[in-house]
């Protein structure tokens, strides 16, 4: 299946949990003949679903096409053709699906002097476990991140951290009705906020499911 950089839209209602299946991604063959114009798709869907928050942190929000594209991307560098072997490689990335109830993002630390980063990059590194959304007066949801890893990158510093948004039916349904959302970081060392631009959040509304039941 060709990545799509817009899906069509779907009764929100309806929308269960994203999977993907090894029978919908494209061969290997397909896919390198294919692969200069899906790369530009992505590139631009994933600006599109990007964020800056203060100098030195960028976060992606990851849907089915932005994994779709990692996972056939992974395939071509590694040569993946075994079924064993797709199957691996789209459970390495599940963790990066959401389930309708969540907003999954992948957040990039970027400090390119080796020194700076040196200095930095460990406060920075625990400030991915501060971030939040602030909808309204509801409270605040505070990322979890790096659920897949057993110690978390806790003492461990990483320029990269998966975090995942738990999102309660009330934060849902405010989202849906265009209620701003904030984006910050409650750590000393990197306190910064900004707003989610309203064609931001309208896209990741689209994630979400309308159920009111977790």
């Amino acid at each position: 299946m060709p990545f799509d950089a817009s899906p069509p839209l779907q009764d929100p209602s309806q929308r269960g949990p994203v999977r993907i299946g090894a029978d919908t991604l494209l061969p290997l063959h397909r896919y390198q003949q294919q692969r200069a114009g899906q790369r530009a798709t992505a590139i631009a869907h994933r600006r599109a679903r990007s964020l800056a928050l203060g100098p030195t942190m960028t976060l992606q929000f990851e849907d089915e096409a932005s994994v779709r594209y990692q996972i056939q991307e992974v395939m071509h560098a590694e040569c993946i053709v075994a079924a064993v072997d797709v199957q691996d490689t789209i459970d390495r990335f599940a963790h990066l699906l959401g389930n309708g109830h969540q907003w999954h993002a992948t957040l990039f630390i970027e400090l390119p002097d080796a020194q700076r980063r040196l200095r930095e990059l460990p406060a920075l590194s625990d400030a991915a476990h501060h971030l939040y959304l602030g909808c309204g007066a509801l409270p605040r949801v505070v990322a979890s991140a790096n659920d897949d890893l057993a110690d978390r990158h806790r003492g461990r510093p990483s320029a990269v951290h998966f975090l995942r948004f738990a999102l309660p039916p009330a934060h849902r349904a405010a989202l849906r009705a265009g209620q701003p959302v904030l984006l910050g970081c409650a750590h000393r060392a990197y306190a910064w906020q900004r707003p989610l631009p309203a064609a931001l959040q309208h896209a990741l509304c689209r994630d979400l499911s309308g159920d009111p039941c977790d």
